[in-house]
């Protein structure tokens, strides 16, 4: 079976938003867990905007995968 460049490029993008996705996700859940595991009310924060800034990204990524399908 043959793919045309159009059909490559695709399934390279959608591989390519999905291992983003993945990290991102990883990241943000590192983020909470240190926030919570923090003393300093400083450091809590942030961790708390940082969490909440891959969130953003994640909702931009996961835009970029609906367009493609």
């Amino acid at each position: 079976m043959q793919l045309n460049e159009t059909e490559m490029k695709k399934i390279l993008d959608q591989g390519m938003l999905t291992r983003s996705i993945i990290e991102t996700q990883t990241a943000m859940k590192k983020c909470l867990m240190f926030s919570e595991m923090a003393q300093d009310t400083a450091v809590k924060g942030f961790f708390k905007e940082q969490a909440k800034g891959l969130e953003d990204v994640l909702g931009y990524f996961n835009k970029g995968m609906a367009e493609l399908q």
